[in-house]
């Protein structure tokens, strides 16, 4: 008798190492499974090779589990029958349900959670033995679940998305973990990759270019006031881009102060200009940079014609924000709160800030890049300084515009259409 209640102790005792050594093994995270790996000799090894085994591991732990459990009701009936009949069978099976429940599974399983490395470092050699001598047990199980599984499978298994990623990403903020820029800065480097050039690049209406034909001294003082260290120039027409000048080659042409640099004009000093589309995608423009060691790059539309230039600095600031000069004026964010459900946004911010700011998901064409050219598709044409829209999202007035664009944006959701 005594000896059928040590086993039935004994097995109860197996129960909770199986729930725990379960728990403790599926809540390893990568990192951790790495450390392990790296710097706990063969356990970790051993522990590293078996998660990433899930069908053999766990099939190992539940068929142990359930092969004492099991055990345990057994003997306990059989206990219970030999000592008091079996009218108290059920009263058995009840008290032995609620121990199972609180010491054998609740009490281990939550233990594992906070201990998860430790206890799996000392259940993986029982449980690296388990998984070789359960192994044709393990075969047979194996094969019928996944013949159930594909028999009724409904589709492709989860997989690791982008929003599923940038969804951690937000928890990890949430959790303190993650500071609010670095949170920003991972969404930009994967939503770069569908960024195109046309987003973040300077429209040809605010490209500062030259005429080819200018001589170095007339235009030196300008150059170097502007502050640029790489100048477009064209030939005839402002939009036809035929080259690009380096102002450290300005500055040494200018300074050598004899009678050919005196006569040298901007053309003479011009090098290739490096073309590439507006729908040319920011991660491989900056891939390309870096490949040919280049700075600067004229934007061409669909049809040829000068859309803009784009500087390494651009796509640099798509995922770090803005970067001032010395000299710079301070430029504030695009998008700015002024209280009471309203906000002040520049007309080139991007759909991206404006969803990670206002939590707006506007529609709209794949085209339309900023704010500026959606407000344009739904007024259907260039809206003049003050006037007014009433959208679904809220409501729109245009605080400035000039050159046939929206530079400033006045928004406030508070005063939504209908």
């Amino acid at each position: 008798m005594l000896t059928q209640i040590l086993f039935l102790l004994f097995l109860l005792i197996l129960s909770g190492f199986f729930s725990s050594s379960e728990t403790a093994f599926t809540s390893l995270k990568l990192y951790q499974l790495e450390l392990l790996d790296k710097e706990r000799g063969l356990r970790g090894k051993w522990i590293k090779d078996l998660s990433g085994k899930p069908d053999i591991l766990l099939t190992t732990l539940l068929i142990g589990n359930n092969l004492v459990n099991i055990g345990a009701s057994a003997l306990a009936t059989s206990l219970t029958i030999s000592m008091w009949g079996n009218r108290f069978v059920g009263y058995t099976t009840g008290i032995l349900t609620l121990v199972v429940l609180i010491f054998c599974e609740v009490t281990p399983k939550q233990m594992a959670m906070v201990h998860n490395e430790g206890i799996a470092l000392f259940t993986v050699p029982a449980v690296k033995f388990l998984s070789y001598l359960f192994r044709p047990l393990i075969w047979v199980v194996t094969a019928i679940s996944n013949l159930l599984i594909s028999l009724f499978s409904l589709g492709e298994p989860g997989k690791l998305t982008l929003d599923s990623l940038l969804h951690l990403v937000n928890m990890g903020r949430d959790m303190g973990i993650v500071e609010d820029y670095e949170n920003r800065m991972v969404k930009k480097v994967f939503t770069i990759n569908d960024t195109p050039v046309q987003a973040i690049m300077t429209h040809r209406k605010d490209v500062y270019c030259l005429d080819k034909n200018l001589s170095l001294l007339s235009v030196y003082e300008e150059v170097v006031d502007s502050g640029r260290s790489r100048i477009p120039v064209y030939h005839k027409d402002p939009e036809n881009i035929v080259g690009i000048v380096l102002l450290q080659d300005l500055i040494k042409a200018v300074l050598k102060a004899d009678s050919a640099a005196e006569a040298l004009k901007l053309k003479d000093l011009m090098i290739e200009p490096f073309f590439v589309p507006e729908n040319r995608r920011v991660n491989e423009l900056f891939s390309q940079f870096k490949k040919e060691k280049l700075n600067i790059a004229v934007v061409l539309d669909e049809y040829g014609g000068l859309a803009g230039v784009v500087t390494q600095q651009d796509v640099i600031e798509e995922i770090f924000g803005h970067i001032a000069d010395e000299d710079e004026e301070h430029r504030g964010h695009k998008i700015r709160s002024t209280g009471n459900h309203s906000w002040e946004l520049q007309g080139d911010t991007d759909f991206f800030e404006i969803r990670e700011v206002l939590g707006l998901d506007l529609e709209h064409d794949r085209d339309t890049m900023t704010l500026g050219g959606y407000l344009i598709d739904q007024w259907g044409e260039i809206p003049e300084t003050g006037a007014t829209l009433r959208l679904a999202e809220g409501f729109y007035r245009i605080v400035e515009a000039e050159n046939n664009r929206i530079v400033r944006v006045e928004f406030n959701s508070a005063l939504r259409e209908g």
